[in-house]
């Protein structure tokens, strides 16, 4: 199983977005509600019934959420926190208190039995950040900021962390490590103290789902979070070429057999507003390269392709790379793109989501 990453973000930024744009809801009974489950995902309670989740499914203190292989989740706390679950993965809601508004009372006690999870968290933890709190087999995870991802191997004896912004703090009972912005760690069984580690683990690669997959409607869905953009920069420019996450190449009407994103880059002039972009991968056991142009518009782009090789062959390709940047500083776009193959009329493409 892949080992995930942990994302932490330097100040209260994203947060405060993700209140204005998603209101706190206050929930009588349960903790949280489900935003999107696709694949199989149930809960067991813990008095021991197990029962499959569907979108707007209730979930209480004590329950444990576990995705199949292939099942994801995306869990919205009533603080407003939302917590993305990745396929083969169980997360226990141990001990959640929250009653409208941040008292220094409230409590987010949590654990991440296996698997891997990515989270923007809420209110709770941030007057008293000891009221917050992810357990794992090998240590347990307190939040600096207000992103991160974290992961357990297979064998829950190794935990690996990459800070995104901000600092992410991992402790056992041999110490701490606390992780600046591009930083990583590791704890390599719970009598092992956290160190850094050269390791940047990844993120397990998503199929093309419009729930799951950036689609760039109201309210971004990026890598399975809902996401809520910063403010953008007005100068400099930007190169984002590291793939955190991405789907599979696919042909709209499912005939040629799956490819992947081998390489993108989106390189953004916040002061021009222009945007060039270049993907290559496979798609049909078939090469692709194509390039392109466009512009920046508020938090978005947008870019029509113009460069082509590969499988495009002599008779070109067209299509679109659109994208929303998120994040202190547009830390990060994500990107859908549509290639039409001008020799057979078939239309290919996938989402990604990019770093800098």
């Amino acid at each position: 199983m892949p080992i995930y990453s942990i994302f932490r973000m330097k100040n209260h930024a994203l947060l405060m977005a993700l209140s204005a744009a998603y209101p706190v809801i206050g929930y009588a009974a349960g903790a949280a509600h489900i935003d999107v489950a696709p694949g199989a995902v149930t809960a067991v309670s813990s008095s021991g019934p197990q029962r499959p989740l569907v979108k707007g499914a209730e979930i209480s203190n004590g329950d444990t959420i576990r995705t199949g292989d292939g099942g994801r989740a995306q869990v919205r706390f009533s603080d407003g926190a939302l917590i993305s679950l990745q396929p083969t993965t169980e997360f226990r809601v141990d001990n959640y208190e929250f009653s409208n508004q941040p008292t220094g009372q409230e409590k987010g006690f949590f654990s991440l039995i296996k698997g891997g999870m990515r989270t923007i968290t809420g209110l709770i933890g941030r007057s008293n950040r000891d009221n917050y709190k992810v357990t794992t087999s090998v240590a347990t995870i307190g939040i600096r900021g207000t992103e991160y991802t974290a992961g357990l191997n297979s064998g829950g004896d190794e935990l690996i962390v990459h800070a995104g912004e901000g600092l992410v703090e991992v402790c056992n009972s041999t110490g701490c490590v606390l992780l600046a912005a591009g930083e990583s760690g590791s704890v390599q069984g719970k009598n092992e103290k956290p160190k850094r580690t050269e390791s940047r683990p990844q993120l397990s690669p998503a199929q093309p789902d419009p729930n799951v997959m950036p689609v760039f409607s109201t309210g971004d869905i990026i890598g399975g979070l809902l996401v809520p953009t910063s403010p953008m920069p007005t100068t400099g420019t930007a190169t984002y070429s590291t793939i955190v996450n991405a789907s599979a190449v696919t042909e709209s009407g499912g005939v040629w057999t799956p490819g992947t994103l081998g390489s993108a880059s989106v390189t953004a002039n916040f002061a021009t507003l222009a945007v060039s972009t270049s993907l290559s991968g496979t798609i049909n056991s078939q090469s692709f390269n194509v390039s392109g142009s466009g512009s920046v518009s508020g938090n978005g782009m947008s870019a029509s392709v113009s460069g082509f090789s590969g499988i495009c062959g002599a008779c070109g390709c067209s299509g679109s790379v659109s994208g929303k940047f998120y994040g202190t500083g547009a830390a990060n776009v994500g990107i859908n793109y549509s290639i039409t193959d001008s020799g057979t009329s078939k239309t290919f493409g996938g989402g990604a989501l990019l770093g800098k």
